[in-house]
């Protein structure tokens, strides 16, 4: 038997879950995005011929209404990428993991055969 030991264990992480939880929060930041140049060009068209304070007011809350969604929508992509490069990593432990497991099996194998030649049997 070898004198090491792979780790037996699979890396315990739902890739299919992961990709869904990716792909919902991309769809949500696509989403903020539509809706917010929905927003400008509703508002553009609304606010065509409106002047004074509460245009201005109007101006000033629909800025940062759709500053927060441009925000938002980075912050809903930051956290697909983050859940997307743990889906890598576990996906290399995992492959990293299989290949020690292979290696241990192929060195077993190599010390059970030299032990049979030593024997005489093999």
């Amino acid at each position: 038997m070898p004198d090491w030991q792979p780790n037996w264990k699979d890396v315990e992480w739902d890739y299919h879950a992961a990709e869904n939880a990716s792909r919902a929060l991309r769809q949500a930041a696509a989403f903020l995005e539509e809706t917010a140049a929905e927003r400008r060009r509703r508002a553009a068209e609304a606010t065509a011929e409106w002047r004074g304070r509460f245009r201005d007011e109007f101006d000033g809350h629909l800025s940062r209404a759709l500053h927060r969604a441009a925000e938002l929508a980075g912050e809903l992509r930051a956290k697909a990428d983050e859940i997307a490069r743990v889906t890598d990593r576990a996906r290399a432990e995992q492959d990293r993991r299989e290949r020690d497991r292979e290696r241990w099996r192929r060195e077993e194998e190599e010390e059970d055969r030299v032990r049979l030649l030593s024997l005489g049997l093999g």
